[in-house]
């Protein structure tokens, strides 16, 4: 996996519970990502089952950068268990900002999040707006980002498409705030 791919991975983790109100994160698996154990294994070179900071160096840039908060032992390695409990140490703070990005966006406290309001406050969802709109209604709900969020993990997220800037969707995809 390239540093490029492992950012963007990362990115999607932070980003993914933008649409997830704390109940419905803690109801859902939550289990690696997709890809995850073959991503693992392109790191790990020397197949030990652990990342060194030389490997992450080589490999995984970002990982290299925060190789101390992962390396909770201070061994030098970060094992899939450490990567799973900062990952999970984070999960709930990363719902809480999601949840208060969500309330501050949606400025006329109605629930939802129109075009004029993604425009303002989430102006990566304004660029999809109509692909998250499943309803079509002119308003985005948590669930309905939750679930664009869920269907398009690990399928154009990583190449830099959909809620993660770069290329739109897919035409045919959506329409609103194109």
């Amino acid at each position: 996996m390239s540093h490029r791919q492992l950012i963007v991975l990362l990115g999607c983790m932070a980003l993914a519970p933008l649409a997830a109100t704390a109940e419905e994160a803690a109801a859902a698996p939550q289990g690696p990502p997709p890809g995850a154990a073959e991503r693992w294994a392109a790191h790990d070179t020397d197949g030990d089952g652990a990342i060194s900071l030389a490997e992450a160096q080589a490999n995984a840039p970002r990982l290299a950068r925060d190789f101390a908060t992962f390396d909770a032992d201070g061994d030098g390695k970060v094992t899939r268990a450490e990567m799973h409990t900062v990952r999970s140490a984070t999960r709930e703070e990363r719902q809480a900002r999601a949840q208060e990005r969500y309330r501050e966006t949606d400025t006329n406290g109605d629930g939802a999040i129109d075009l004029a309001e993604a425009q303002a406050g989430m102006p990566r969802a304004a660029q999809n707006f109509g692909a998250i709109d499943a309803d079509g209604n002119g308003q985005l709900t948590r669930e309905e980002m939750r679930s664009f969020m869920q269907a398009h993990r690990g399928e154009g997220m990583h190449r830099g498409q959909g809620m993660h800037g770069g290329q739109r969707m897919q035409q045919g995809q959506g329409s609103g705030g194109r």
